[in-house]
């Protein structure tokens, strides 16, 4: 059984609390699990609260950002994860945005889970947001990294998805899900279920890739909404920027199940000319191309900084470069060469001896 969202009902008068608690036993006969606390609970996931009251108010002043907010004033009002309501609220009103907002809420959650990022149930790292009425359909998700941590120089730590861009969009692309990535006015679609960019100019990937990532807005959303937001905008591989991004924020971190030691392969050529190129990447794939190595071995052999090799592995695993079944006695590799060269060696030897 999935978790129940935790609703927390704030400074509401007995009409409004009546209808609260309808609208809850209605979502949760509809399969949204969903747990109603005792009034003026402040550890609800979602905050319904009057603030047409003093307590109301109080309370609203002195939550956390992290919180969703459903809020019913006459007043209009807007704030970070705040859904305002203008009051009077009837049962279905308040069950179509129950509704509404716990779905949002579970699938963040969900892919906070599903990306290794435990949610804290008292400071939410991603959560829905609107400064729109709850009548409308706008909602929008703040994703929050963790703080870096100093790894040991072989030793494996998961970075975590929510860390850095590079691992939203590797996240896109192995469940094939679609975001919508935003900074000031500068927005991107992911579409990771045809892995594809949509941008309104060229520039606004490079704008939105050295923007500070705390600073960016990060929502999921349908196929549906991604097809009709991406009408006539500049479409681009989300492989490219997918590269770019495990370059650039790897931070030196493998990616959580990888490990220095394990051998891995090269199984195709990355496109340089369309990636950038770097002499220490050229250096890389050669290396790994010829035969499966660890990625302790390779930054020996390659004299390459382990930054750089974790880099270049990270960004070529996303993309789907990485042979990781592959290992050191592949029955097709003897002394770190191919089969493919032994066989000729042999054939010459065995013409030369007259023996074909």
């Amino acid at each position: 059984m999935p978790k129940p969202l935790r609703i927390s009902p704030i400074a509401l008068d007995p009409t409004n609390r009546k209808v609260l608690k309808v609208a809850v036993d209605l979502i949760n006969d509809d399969g949204i699990a969903s747990l109603l606390l005792p009034d003026n609970s402040p550890h609800g996931h979602l905050l319904v609260i009057d603030a047409d009251n003093d307590i109301g108010r109080q309370v609203l002043e002195e939550s956390r950002d992290g919180q969703v907010k459903l809020v019913l004033s006459e007043k209009r009002l807007e704030g970070k994860n705040l859904i305002w309501q203008e009051p009077p609220v009837r049962v279905t009103d308040m069950q179509e945005l129950l509704t509404r907002i716990c779905l949002r809420m579970k699938a963040t959650f969900a892919t906070q889970k599903a990306m290794d990022t435990p949610a804290d149930n008292h400071k939410s790292a991603a959560v829905p947001a609107s400064t729109e009425s709850g009548k409308t359909e706008s909602t929008q998700t703040t994703a929050v990294p963790s703080a870096n941590t100093a790894t040991p120089e072989d030793i494996q730590e998961p970075a975590t998805p929510s860390k850095s861009l590079f691992h939203i969009l590797l996240c896109a692309r192995q469940q094939k899900a679609c975001y919508q990535i935003r900074f000031d006015t500068t927005w991107l679609l992911i579409g990771g279920h045809n892995g594809t960019v949509a941008s309104k100019n060229e520039a606004d990937a490079k704008t939105i890739m050295m923007a500070p990532f705390k600073k960016l807005y990060i929502e999921q959303i349908d196929i549906v909404a991604f097809a009709k937001n991406a009408q006539e905008m500049n479409i681009s591989t989300l492989d490219r920027l997918l590269w770019q991004a495990g370059v650039d924020f790897s931070d030196g971190r493998l990616l959580e199940g990888h490990d220095m030691a394990q051998p891995v392969r090269l199984k195709a050529w990355p496109n340089f000319t369309r990636n950038g190129f770097r002499q220490s990447h050229f250096k890389l794939a050669a290396i790994m191309a010829r035969q499966p190595i660890s990625l302790k071995e390779l930054r020996k052999e390659a004299d390459v900084a382990r930054d750089e090799v974790v880099s270049f592995y990270n960004a070529a695993y996303a993309v789907g470069l990485i042979d990781r079944t592959a290992t050191a006695s592949d029955p097709g590799l003897q002394n770190g060469k191919p089969r493919t060269r032994r066989k000729s060696l042999l054939g010459m030897l065995a013409r030369k001896l007259g023996f074909r």
